[in-house]
Order: C-alpha cells, then structure tokens, then sequence
C-alpha cells in the first residue's frame, strides 16, 4: 500500500516539476521573437556616464523617480537600465505620449486617402451627434486644428472621461463652447486627441488600438500594449496607453527611419516631416514666470519641440522618446517627475549631451 502511494506521489511531483520547468522555459524564452532591437557596443561613446542621470533626476525632489531608460544609436540600444522597481519587460502607463501614437494612426489613415488634415471636424459626425445648429467655429474646425492644439474648445474633460464619469465625452466635445476661433492660438487639451480617435474609428470601422495593431504594433514587432478606453467604449486617444519602455523607443526610431520599419513604408515621409516641424508655437508664459524651455519651443503634430531642437513624445510625469536625428540617437524614458522640465534637463545634460 505504502508502494502505491509512494508511487502516486512521485508522479503528481514529476507532474508538478513538468509544469514548472515548462513555466521556467516559457519565462526564460522572454518576449516573442522580433519584439526586441538589437543591442550593440556603444563604440566611442562612454555610455557609464548615464547611469548619472537616475541619480541626479532622483535628487530634483521627492517626486521624481527615473523607472527605465533605453538609448538608441544607428537603430541599436547602446545602453540599457531599469529601477528595482521596474523590469524592462513591464508596460509602462505614456500618459500624453499616447497622443504622438494617434497622431500617426492619422497619419496612416491620410495615406489610405481616409482623411485629411484639412477636412472639418463635423465631416466625419451625423447629425445626431451635433448640435442642432453647429456654431461657426464648430464648423470652421478641421483636423489640423485638433493635431496642434488649436481647436479652441473651452474645456478639458480628461479628468472625467478618464474616471469613466463622463458617459458621452464625444457629444460633450462636439456641443462645447469656445474660448477662440480655431487656429487663433495654441492650448493644450487632450480632448481634441480623444476626437481624434473617434474619427479614427469612424473611417476605419475600428478602433484605434485595433488599427494601430494592425497598420503599426504587429509590424514593429509591439505585442505587449493596452490602451484604456472612454465609458462609449473609443481608445482614449490622448493617454491610456502602456508600453515596455524599449517599445516607446522604437516609436522614437520610426520617426528617425521617416515612417520605414525594416524595410516596410509604416507612414509616409511627408507625414513624418510634417508631424516633426513647428506647426504652431505655444503662447510665452507671464512676465516672472518660471520659463519651461522645451515646453515653448513649438509644436508639431502631438510632438513637441525641445529647446535645443530635437523633437519629443511627451507624456506627463516624464514619459519620454527624444528624438535627434542630427545624432541619429533615440532617448526613451519612463518616469514618475513632479518637475518635468528639470529632470528632461538631465536627460539633456546626462545622455544627450554626452552621445
């Protein structure tokens, strides 16, 4: 009896230990394959001089913690580093780096002959979803407009949209009051990327995380993503999405490629020129006011410019690509910062500088 037991129990632990050294295997074997860039030798570069940059965004203040970093150079990481906290394999929330995201799906969609930057915002809505008797500025809004921040829309509903308390955040935005004509001025506010993503769905008959799946993450060899969506069930377009930190840094390199991966044409050139230049500068902060350089050097299609003219995706807190053609060099970093402009001033000073 004893034997018998002994026997049935020495098979459910090789059962066991066969499971687990399957799990082992399939740990071990990390992410697909295709989803990783190469690494090489920083030749000429001394790349341990950037480990400076997590101890000195630390320093900034309590707030600021650098959670990964990953350079690239020629289209090779050069160098590699993550907090405890964070391995290179976990997603990271972009905040407003997803804006630089959905600006490319309409990038691609005005390449499919889908849109075009000029077309007016009520094009793509039914008279359901508008107002009765769309204003004049309504009206006059294209999709130009929402890309540079320049729609005029009076109010921001991210806070609400985002805790799912806003039920209809489209109509909301359609049927809004404005603080100017379209066009007047820069302000930011992520609504206008969250119409974007509606309008998206609307030529596409998909929504935008599923488009992007398609026409941008599978050929990039991006698998590991998750994009929040609205309580009326769009992608939230101008934040909510997650990505591995080397992820973000391909997007930086898509854009030094000009819109090419691997060969394979993703957005045009013409796309990427133009989401890559100064399409509208933002207004100068009041006299006495602190001057946030990178944040008043102009903005492009979802990106901004940087004050020593590279260009970035941004997202709050410290999610960054700063992309520098002139050094063909990609700059991806996740963060958490209350004091964003200082600690981009270090990834300036500590890595940028130094490549």
């Amino acid at each position: 009896m004893k034997r018998v037991f002994f026997a049935a129990a020495a098979l459910v632990l090789l059962v066991i230990f066969a499971r687990v050294m399957a799990s082992v295997v399939m740990v071990a074997s990390g992410s697909p394959k295709g989803t990783h860039l190469q690494r090489t030798e920083a030749e000429g570069i001394d790349v341990t001089g950037f480990d400076q940059l997590f101890l000195d965004a630390n320093l900034v203040g309590s707030t600021n913690e650098v959670h990964g970093v990953v350079v690239l150079k020629d289209g090779k990481v050069i160098y590699e580093k993550y907090d405890p906290a964070h391995r290179a394999d976990m997603k990271h929330a972009l905040w407003s780096g997803s804006k630089t995201f959905t600006a490319t799906a309409i990038g691609i969609a005005a390449d499919e002959g889908l849109l075009s930057v000029d077309d007016p915002v009520v094009k793509f809505f039914d008279a359901s979803e508008l107002p009765a008797e769309p204003s004049d500025s309504l009206k006059a809004m294209t999709v130009w407009n929402l890309l540079t921040m320049s729609s005029g829309f009076r109010h921001d509903m991210l806070g609400e949209t985002e805790a799912l308390a806003l039920k209809d955040p489209t109509s909301f935005m359609l049927h809004d009051s404005f603080s100017f004509y379209p066009g007047e001025m820069f302000s930011y506010n992520s609504m206008n990327t969250y119409l974007l993503s509606v309008i998206i769905t609307k030529v596409t008959g998909k929504k935008l995380v599923d488009y992007l799946e398609e026409k941008l993450f599978r050929p990039m060899g991006i698998k590991d993503f998750y994009w929040k969506e609205s309580a009326e069930g769009y992608s939230m377009g101008g934040w909510g999405l997650f990505l591995r930190t080397e992820d973000l840094a391909k997007m930086g390199q898509l854009f030094l490629n000009k819109g090419e991966w691997d060969g394979k044409r993703i957005v045009s050139e013409k796309w990427i020129d133009e989401a890559m230049s100064v399409q509208i500068m933002q207004p100068e902060p009041a006299s006495g006011r602190f001057v946030q350089e990178d944040w008043v050097a102009g903005y492009g299609y979802q990106m901004w410019r940087c004050d020593n003219g590279t260009y970035r995706i941004d997202g709050a807190w410290g999610q960054w690509a700063v992309i520098a053609p002139e050094k063909n060099v990609v700059i991806a970093v996740n963060s958490l910062c209350g004091n964003a402009q200082a600690v981009l001033r270090y990834v300036m000073k500590d890595i940028y500088d130094k490549i």
